[in-house]
């Protein structure tokens, strides 16, 4: 009780501060330890401007009360698994398994995967372990192989990004489409996992890789960059551009920039060297990788262009063994639905990616109106591209997305 009560008054703590004042990964350094409390990061949050008449200035970012709560809920909520989960001895675990994580420990990707860890430990009483290798650090070749080392039964159970695959899960990169206009990574997550739950297509995708625990979606990516003044027109994004693949890259394309891959491990280095002009990423990797430290990037244009899909993955005979010994329900109890309670984490995580960039004297600017028009039209262009080159599928896909993600901007 003393735990989530410390986790509450220093959310609330948070927001009156707040409101008073890709290809393939790699990390080349050594994994960080798992994380020792449950503390959500710093927050910082929604920009001002659209929903939020008369805020703070321009770039400074506030905390939406709402997203602020979904977060707190999200952190009890892992406390209260942690605690349970201690009363287990991991090392007595009837069986261990392996989950690679591309993603540091302090991160939204990495708490969530310790939690589902914790999770499966209470709900086998005990019986299962599963060991989060974060950092990729069960798969040397790095993210691009980790999905595959998970189908080959190297690891037992993957987190990971159907859009670092090229033609792997085409249709399920639907939720990229910037045309969507996801307002947040819980509209995005809620929209992903119903459209996977209701579309068989979808289903077949992913299982032909493994047994799907989970299918979501992370922050909306602004378009951020080093330059030294706001756009005004989408003529401006010049150069090299790293977007991951699928919709993002085909923006790239479409505004007439460079498409650039590279891992996310490289991105920093690669920014602040200059060798990357313009970076689409999410506002959590932008906290998590440190990529708004003085000196990286400048500019971040606030608008979503690509929340990328996310899936959590058993290998497929692990799945089995799991199910001949009894404990599939178990382990499905924590998976799917279960896990929409720690999504609000995604919102601590694009709040202290927001509030890093502004504090470390980053701007964040809304497009003016050309630009928001220009961008617009870039928008439907992927989308009706992306129809057209992925089947007969897509269409209705697009349709089911877009009339959810509609029906989830209403409810957060």
């Amino acid at each position: 009780m003393k735990k989530k009560l410390s986790i509450v008054l220093a959310i609330l703590m948070l927001v009156a501060f707040a409101t008073s004042c890709d290809s393939n990964s790699t990390q080349t350094s050594p994994p960080p330890a798992p994380p020792t409390d449950t503390t959500p990061p710093p927050t910082g949050g929604d920009q001002p401007g659209g929903d939020q008449p008369g805020g703070l200035p321009t770039g400074v970012p506030t905390l939406n009360a709402d997203a602020a709560k979904r977060a707190e809920d999200a952190y009890a909520f892992i406390a209260d698994l942690r605690e349970k989960a201690s009363a287990y001895d991991k090392n007595a675990a009837k069986y261990r398994y392996t989950l690679n994580c591309q993603d540091p420990a302090e991160s939204a990707a990495g708490e969530f995967n310790f939690a589902f860890s914790d999770a499966v430990l209470v709900a086998t009483e005990g019986a299962i372990y599963i060991e989060v290798g974060v950092s990729n650090a069960f798969c040397a070749g790095g993210t691009m192989e980790a999905l595959n080392d998970t189908k080959a039964g190297l690891i037992d159970f993957v987190w990971t990004l159907p859009c670092y695959y090229r033609g792997y899960m085409p249709l399920s990169l639907v939720i990229q489409n910037p045309s969507l206009k996801i307002k947040n990574s819980t509209v995005g997550q809620f929209a992903m996992w119903e459209l996977y739950k209701s579309s068989p297509v979808l289903q077949a995708e992913f299982a032909n890789h493994g047994e799907a625990m989970f299918v979501y979606c992370n922050n909306p990516s602004p378009l951020s960059y080093k330059g030294t003044r706001e756009l005004t027109s989408t003529s401006e994004i010049t150069g090299n551009v790293r977007g991951n693949n699928g919709p993002a890259q085909m923006f790239i394309t479409e505004v007439g920039a460079s498409v650039y891959g590279c891992p996310i491990g490289d991105v920093y280095p690669n920014v602040s060297n200059g060798v990357i002009d313009f970076l689409i990423t999410d506002w959590h990797a932008i906290a998590s990788f440190r990529l708004a430290d003085p000196g990286v990037l400048n500019y971040y244009l606030d608008t979503n262009i690509g929340c990328s899909a996310y899936a959590l993955i058993a290998n497929s005979d692990v799945w089995a063994k799991i199910v001949a010994d009894g404990y599939g329900d178990a382990v499905k109890s924590v998976s799917g639905d279960f896990l929409l309670n720690i999504v609000g984490i995604w919102e601590a995580y694009e709040a202290k990616g927001r509030a890093d960039a502004v504090n470390n004297g980053g701007t964040i600017y809304l497009p003016n109106a050309n630009l928001a028009a220009e961008l617009q039209t870039a928008y439907d262009n992927v989308a009706k591209q992306w129809i057209a080159e992925n089947g007969p599928e897509a269409q209705s896909m697009y349709d089911k997305c877009l009339e959810l993600v509609n029906h989830y901007n209403g409810m957060y």
